[in-house]
């Protein structure tokens, strides 16, 4: 018997059981972590014959595998906020008529929270301070279209000082984070930075600042964000894209006449059901993002993994991922 030979053919039967192995491996991965293409496209024909179109290429593939985050709040949390932005001890604070807070820091510097997690940041008393809020996450594109842009150099020198700003509170090691997805050299030479709040990498629905320099200084920053650490997270099982499209057929087509539900609110009458002959507004865009909800008795904020879905006519609905609701629609 030639032992060589069996030696080799051995060699070769282990070669190909593990790579055979590792391919078995690969594809159960990839099972879990994403939809297959023959499924979306079931979906989406399926959603089309019953009204609703979704174009087969804005539906991603990867699946929302994401925790839920639990961050404790108390009322010193505007305190912590403005000094840890001021980079000084407060020196006043007063309620706003709106109930929002204002707080002056001992180096001048002042801060004004609403009670949505907006804020507006001045280095010191500018005379002009709200006309940059004329300037938001919505008009910013617009604006940086008409303007320069920074070079990469500089943007990314900003970018360190608006992201060490931001995140100053919630530490280094944070979940929570700012990405910088645009900028321009304002008319007044100013420079203008706009960063999206992200957790895990993912964005948290309508949390954005646009930070605005003179020279490498930071003088002046607006938007609506959360300046406090993350405590807790879990584990829980979440609807998948395609799950959250047929919902959101059900929503357009059960929708009241001109109104949605707002943001933690309920229908005030019964839903009118829609003809299945009647457009509904098409999909562009579906992405997952945080959704943020507070506890019965606002000592804790969650940030929930959810699906934000755009349609044309500039229609937004964003669904709760764990439950399928519907945590917002700006229409």
């Amino acid at each position: 018997m030639n032992w060589s030979s069996v030696k080799n053919l051995l060699i070769a039967i282990l070669v190909a059981a593990n790579l055979f192995l590792i391919f078995n491996i690969a594809r159960q991965d990839r099972t879990r972590a994403y939809l297959s293409e023959e499924e979306v496209h079931g979906a989406v024909l399926l959603l089309a014959e019953r009204g609703l179109s979704v174009p087969v290429e804005s539906v991603p593939l990867k699946k929302f595998k994401a925790p839920v985050y639990e961050s404790l709040y108390s009322d010193e949390y505007y305190t912590e906020a403005a000094q840890s932005l001021t980079g000084s001890e407060r020196e006043m604070l007063y309620t706003l008529p709106s109930g929002g807070i204002s707080i002056t820091a001992e180096n001048g510097a002042w801060v004004e929270f609403d009670t949505e997690f907006g804020f507006r940041y001045a280095e010191f008393d500018i005379p002009d301070a709200y006309a940059y809020t004329e300037i938001t996450a919505e008009s910013f594109a617009e604006a940086a279209k008409n303007n320069s842009a920074p070079g990469t150099s500089r943007m990314k020198t900003l970018s360190e000082t608006a992201a060490e700003f931001l995140c100053k509170r919630v530490g280094d090691d944070s979940p929570l984070t700012a990405e910088f997805i645009d900028s321009f050299v304002g008319d007044d030479g100013y420079t203008y930075l706009l960063a999206l709040q992200t957790l895990d990498g993912c964005k948290v629905y309508s949390h954005y600042a646009v930070c605005v320099f003179d020279g490498d200084k930071l003088i002046f920053a607006h938007g609506r964000w959360y300046f406090s650490p993350i405590d807790e997270d879990y584990t829980t099982e979440l609807f998948d894209q395609v799950n959250i499209l047929f919902t959101d057929l059900t929503t357009l087509k059960t929708r009241s006449i001109g109104m949605f539900a707002a943001e933690g609110e309920i229908y005030s009458e019964p839903p009118q059901a829609v003809a299945d002959d009647t457009a509904l507004p098409a999909v562009t865009a579906i992405s997952p993002c945080y959704a943020v909800y507070w506890n019965a008795d606002k000592t804790a904020l969650y940030f929930i993994p959810a699906w934000q879905i755009n349609h044309i006519d500039s229609l937004t609905i964003v669904y709760n991922a764990t439950n399928s609701t519907v945590y917002s629609s700006n229409k």
